[in-house]
């Protein structure tokens, strides 16, 4: 595919986008490409995300979380029932 072909394929993708907020997050990862300017990732975070992001580090640091394998192990067993 060639880069005119790209361009028309990403504004269709757009013009099917109506929610607001995945608009800006388009905007804001298109502005660091067009820009090169080098931004912190947690910039373009919500606040809500933000909490969430603190709420598990918080986890971590009080080891409260579980493997990888105990989580696949405990899927299958509810899937099970």
């Amino acid at each position: 595919m060639n880069a005119p072909e790209i361009k028309k394929k990403i504004y269709s993708y757009i013009e099917e986008i109506d929610d607001e907020s995945q608009l800006q997050m388009l905007n804001d990862v298109a502005e660091v490409y067009a820009t090169k300017k080098r931004i912190d990732i947690l910039d373009l975070l919500t606040s809500e995300q933000l909490e969430r992001l603190a709420k598990s580090i918080k986890q971590v640091e009080q080891k409260k979380t579980i493997s990888h394998d105990e989580v696949k192990t405990l899927s299958q067993e509810w899937l099970a029932k």
